[in-house]
């Protein structure tokens, strides 16, 4: 980011807004996207031990579990599995991070020296690019385009 360059402001303590964010309904800004060994293993581990509750959960064709969003309060960690070619960063574990523009904040994290793939259509409803920053970190950039049915 250019110093003096705003972004959004963040809201109020619990009120929401998606008008030209780029954020879909019910997440954060930023979501923790964890590349884990079993699913279904690390969902209940996260409910007994930490307290998180369910939100979407989605089998694969097999019945094993490939994606669960957990939440806790207001924070949402998204979990798939390792090497998961599905998935939005192909199975790595990375930041998933809403912005108003994914095609243009790519060219910005571009000019800025990050390791930038095209911005991409997925099939539940979000454009996504995936960028790595210049201390290796993985960042799946995403803008929400339109609700698309869980499958």
């Amino acid at each position: 980011m250019k110093p003096g360059k705003a972004k959004a402001s963040p809201l109020p303590r619990g009120e929401t807004s998606n008008a030209g964010s780029g954020l879909a309904p019910g997440m954060q800004m930023v979501n923790s996207f964890l590349a884990v060994a079993n699913v279904g293993a690390t969902i209940e581990f996260l409910e007994r031990v930490f307290g998180f509750a369910r939100g979407v959960v989605l089998p694969d064709t097999d019945g094993q579990l490939r994606y669960a969003e957990m939440r806790h309060g207001e924070s949402v960690v998204m979990l798939i599995r390792k090497g998961d070619a599905t998935a939005a960063t192909g199975g790595a574990a990375a930041l998933y991070t809403y912005v108003d523009d994914v095609d243009r904040v790519i060219v910005e994290a571009r000019e800025a020296g990050a390791g930038v793939g095209d911005a991409e259509d997925k099939p539940w409803g979000d454009r996504v690019a995936i960028v790595t920053d210049p201390d290796g970190y993985r960042w799946a950039l995403a803008t929400f385009k339109k609700l698309a049915p869980f499958s």
